[in-house]
């Protein structure tokens, strides 16, 4: 067996366990917990076999095993991008909100202080 064929299956573990742990501490919901518990559990299918990507490349019409990680990977990594970049504009919104709101009540203050 190769290294990796052990290592990648034990830090899969670990970071399954690291995410049960967010779960009952309520940092993360039931749904990120079971989609990074199947990506977990594909990445240590693929690292024990490596032939089975293969076979998932052959079914979606790919030639090669690793291009069809890499575009799996590719995937994920726009969809993050997307929900952070979605986070982010929320944040940005919530914030001027608050920002005016503070404003608004500030100003109507200073003047009740000046009369």
């Amino acid at each position: 067996m190769l290294f990796y064929s052990i290592i990648v299956p034990i830090i899969s573990l670990i970071a399954f366990i690291w995410i049960l742990f967010r779960y009952l501490n309520e940092k993360d919901s039931l749904i990120s917990v079971i989609l990074w518990s199947i990506l977990l559990i594909i990445v240590s299918i693929f690292s024990v076999f490596p032939d089975a990507s293969t076979t998932f490349a052959k079914l979606f019409g790919i030639t090669r095993g690793l291009d069809f990680i890499i575009i799996i990977v590719f995937a994920i990594l726009v969809y993050t991008i997307f929900k952070l970049y979605s986070k982010i504009d929320k944040l940005e919104d919530n914030m001027n909100k608050i920002v005016k709101e503070v404003a608004l009540s500030n100003e109507i203050s200073l003047k009740d202080k000046e009369e």
